[in-house]
């Protein structure tokens, strides 16, 4: 029999899966998918809490935890302030307790029957993280070229090839989704974040839910592709050069400065040897002005290595798979 664990103070046994949804809009069906991925997760036979973060503004909302009543293991809350889906699920990751943690969208996105698949892969010891892989996904003509656009630039930024970026439905172990939600970023780049730090991350292949619909308020309009590609290009400065940051200051002012310094060089020499006069000439100040911009690009870059170097002992780049120890007496 499935024990399902209240979220109270007083809990003892921690779950072994802990499911996070976040939701928002006016709560239409919100209800029934909830009922839908309790029954497919009692099937599991595993001892699970179930977090529901929700943005209440809307009394369809609203209404619709109220109807969802007590259930049991499902603690629902409304984080303040509300700043989005992709904050609400990073919270939700953060307070969870379970072995596993399972993030699922509020709305049908996969099967819930193959909900368990990716369970079952993420409790694998060779499995970090297991991400949804759709199939039998209809895409129209303008969905098709923007996803494809996504996962080459992915795969050129990062070098990571994942089948299903925008696929919400994903499962993995609590120290792997807690440390790869500290960066704090959009909940599509989590498997991303695990797979360039080293963490093995296998994509299961699901079935799409019967009806799945993407709803019209997360859908991708022209301000929302501007800014993931800012939080792309973001996270690869992060993720490449937070603990190097000499190398991304100095790919930016060492050609500033020698650019700089090439011009300066070209001036005097066309001054002293051509006769060619510079009290008039803006010239000589703007290639001044480049050498003095790369110095202090470059000085950035030295400080930010001088406060990693500082920091260094506080700071690891790998993490420890498993420990080997020798039979006693040897």
């Amino acid at each position: 029999m499935t024990v399902h664990n209240a979220f109270s103070e007083a809990t003892t046994a921690d779950p072994q899966l802990t499911v996070i949804i976040a939701a928002d809009g006016d709560g239409g069906g919100l209800a029934a998918l909830i009922d839908s991925y309790i029954a497919a997760i009692d099937n599991t036979g595993l001892s699970y809490e179930m977090i529901l973060l929700y943005e209440d503004r809307d009394p369809g909302m609203r209404k619709a935890i109220c109807d969802l009543g007590e259930r049991p293991g499902l603690r629902t809350t409304a984080p303040r302030p509300w700043r989005g889906l992709d904050a609400a699920l990073i919270h939700g990751i953060r307070r969870g307790s379970g072995d596993i943690f399972l993030t699922l969208p509020a709305w049908r996105e996969i099967a819930p029957g193959d909900i368990s698949k990716l369970i079952e892969t993420a409790s694998r010891d060779d499995v970090d993280m297991a991400t949804g892989d759709r199939t039998g996904l209809e895409l129209s003509a303008v969905q098709r070229p923007r996803i494809a656009l996504t996962h080459g630039l992915l795969k050129g930024l990062f070098g990571q090839n994942l089948k299903d970026i925008f696929c919400r439905s994903r499962a993995g172990s609590k120290d792997v989704l807690q440390k790869v939600a500290d960066l704090g970023v959009r909940q599509h780049f989590l498997p991303l974040i695990a797979a360039a730090e080293g963490y093995n991350v296998q994509p299961v292949p699901v079935a799409t839910a019967e009806g799945a619909v993407t709803p019209t308020l997360h859908r991708l309009n022209a301000a929302s592709h501007l800014s993931a590609l800012v939080d792309m290009i973001s996270l690869y400065v992060a993720l490449k050069f937070l603990k190097r940051p000499m190398r991304f200051f100095g790919a930016i002012g060492l050609p500033l400065l020698t650019a700089g310094f090439l011009f300066t060089a070209w001036l005097i020499v066309t001054r002293l040897f051509l006769g060619t006069p510079l009290a008039d000439r803006p010239a000589l100040v703007f290639s001044v002005m480049m050498m003095v911009l790369g110095i202090q690009v470059m000085a950035l870059g030295l400080i930010g290595e001088i406060i990693i170097f500082a920091s260094s002992r506080r700071m690891r780049s790998y993490e420890i798979d498993k420990i080997l120890r020798g039979r006693p007496g040897e």
